[in-house]
């Protein structure tokens, strides 16, 4: 089962080794300065009007994570949706996306948008199953992705 609650800066050092773990799974550089927002999760996400949480598992370990950034009044980003490999396929993954897309809505936002390395099979299975639409693929800071939005209204 996993617990679910709001970052804390006590658990920078436990989400940036789950990145580290999740993004070297999937083949990339995780120290990549692409990934900078991970050390400034108050400014980037929870000071500038979006959010960030973590999930944990019984013993208080933190397996999940993922951050809600504000891009403008209507329109928001998840980025950072990371899930422990240990506690893939349980359902943590849409648990998370679940919340931050509860977040979204009592933020006031409209749209969401998010991105996901094009070898992330199963976050594209994810988004796709939770009504986001490909909205193609591009090249950021030299990793090839797919984006993918959604209206919450």
């Amino acid at each position: 089962m996993i617990h679910i609650r709001r970052y804390s800066q006590a658990d920078h050092d436990d989400i940036w080794q789950l990145h580290l773990l999740v993004i070297s799974a999937a083949g990339v550089e995780p120290t990549h300065e692409h990934y900078h927002d991970i050390f400034q999760i108050e400014e980037q996400y929870l000071s500038s009007g979006g959010d960030f949480i973590v999930g944990t598992n019984a013993n208080g370990v933190v397996v999940a994570m993922g951050g809600l950034k504000k891009l403008d009044e209507y329109t928001a980003e998840i980025k950072r949706l990371r899930v422990h490999p240990d506690y893939q396929q349980n359902g943590y993954g849409q648990r998370l996306l679940t919340k931050l897309e509860e977040r979204a809505k009592e933020l006031g936002f409209r749209h969401i948008y998010l991105d996901a390395l094009t070898n992330q099979l199963g976050a594209k299975k994810l988004f796709l199953n939770n009504g986001y639409a490909h909205r193609g693929a591009s090249v950021i800071d030299g990793f090839w992705i797919n984006v993918y939005e959604k209206p919450l209204a």
